[in-house]
């Protein structure tokens, strides 16, 4: 119950609405000269490994698609175990909604060929080999990936540009001598 003192406080002074929350919208992902190529990435979080990786803006060229237990890669190589493969690891809610889908030959569809731009920290992962049986085995090798849990970090970039920049073409024919 509340006290009289309480009562009176409250109605000599309206309670003020709180507007919503702004919904935050993540900034677009723009890649200038300081993308960080597939091979710079390897190199770096090569260095770093195994305590650190290296985070930044990527930008890759995917080559090759591939998935394993409800996760999709995007390599910049044709074959992913390249020493100098940069491998974008996403679960398979993720492709969905950048895909618009699930499945091997929608991600192919989606991203193969393309040019994209991803936010993310590359890290160095070492990959198992299993036999026959199921089991591990002592076989091994490394990749360096970079794992996005949100849609919002990857983009593709704009159809025939290798990044977001304008090229810029003279209106006119350009003139050289007197």
């Amino acid at each position: 119950m509340i006290s009289l003192p309480a009562l009176l406080l409250l109605l000599n002074n309206p309670v003020v609405a709180v507007p919503p929350t702004a919904v935050v919208r993540p900034r677009p992902i723009q890649c200038s000269d300081d993308c960080i190529s597939p091979v710079e990435a390897v190199t770096y979080a090569s260095y770093l490994a195994p305590k650190a990786g290296i985070a930044g803006t990527f930008r890759m060229e995917v080559k090759a698609v591939g998935e394993q237990k409800g996760f999709y890669y995007l390599n910049s190589e044709a074959d992913y175990r390249d020493r100098n493969c940069l491998t974008i690891a996403m679960p398979a809610s993720v492709l969905a909604e950048l895909a618009g889908g699930e499945g091997l030959a929608v991600a192919e569809r989606r991203f193969k060929g393309r040019t994209v731009l991803v936010r993310g920290v590359a890290q160095r992962v070492k990959i198992g080999f299993f036999g026959d049986d199921g089991k591990p085995t002592d076989k091994y090798y490394y990749q360096v990936q970079v794992r996005i849990g949100q849609a919002e970090q990857l983009s593709v970039a704009r159809a025939g540009l290798s990044d977001d920049r304008s090229l810029a073409q003279p209106s006119r024919a350009v003139r050289s001598g007197p």
